[in-house]
């Protein structure tokens, strides 16, 4: 008698670890890396959303600097590393794989850019938004919408016409229609702008994520 409760004691005693392993062990590796200069920062969520896909971990010092420009290279990086993971270089820019990836699934042009010059170039709101509606639409799987007259509210497409019949004006309605990429006060688009590592993030996680994006009611 004593044996066999000292084995069911034994067993108990197994049997609970396992849960303890099994159930807890995920909540407590879920704590993702934070960086020391984004703690309280506006963006602090979708950051750590990112790191935990994997696709940012910030600069050699351990900091991110959200506030900082964010270049085409960046940007793309962020994108393609979220679905396909870390890529080696193919090239002699430390970024020539993912943008070869991003080429590959017509995420940029090709002949757009051939210069690597341009891949340390701050990345700007209107490029940011091709790339964005690209992905949507070639990686994600996304359908896109039929309505994106939205973007003539903005007074830079109206008083400069400068993409208000050009190719932006669905790459730039595609994301703001549908709660990826705001406007700013005027209302303008102010697609030469460029964006902050910060900002760029917040648009890539709601690229990914329709739940945090704020979609327009459009009639």
């Amino acid at each position: 008698m004593k044996t066999w409760n000292k084995t069911r004691i034994i067993l108990a005693f197994i049997f609970t670890a396992i849960y303890l392993f099994t159930f807890l062990s995920p909540v407590c590796g879920a704590a993702t890396k934070e960086f020391p200069d984004t703690s309280g920062h506006w963006a602090q969520m979708y950051l750590s959303r990112l790191v935990e896909k994997g696709a940012i971990s910030g600069m050699p010092d351990g900091n991110f600097y959200p506030d900082d420009t964010i270049t085409v290279s960046q940007f793309i990086k962020i994108i393609i590393s979220s679905e396909f993971g870390d890529i080696a270089p193919i090239g002699n820019h430390w970024a020539s794989g993912y943008i070869q990836k991003a080429i590959d699934f017509v995420l940029i042009d090709v002949h757009e850019f051939s210069d690597e010059a341009i891949f340390d170039l701050p990345v700007t709101r209107m490029q940011a938004a091709k790339i964005v509606t690209h992905t949507l639409s070639n990686i994600l799987g996304e359908d896109l919408e039929s309505n994106t007259s939205a973007v003539d509210r903005f007074l830079d497409y109206i008083a400069g016409c400068k993409i208000c019949m050009g190719e932006f004006h669905s790459y730039v309605g595609q994301p703001y229609v549908k709660g990826i990429i705001s406007g700013k006060p005027g209302p303008v688009f102010d697609g030469d702008a460029s964006l902050t590592r910060a900002e760029a993030s917040v648009i890539i996680m709601r690229m990914f994520d329709p739940q945090l994006r704020t979609p327009l009611v459009t009639e």
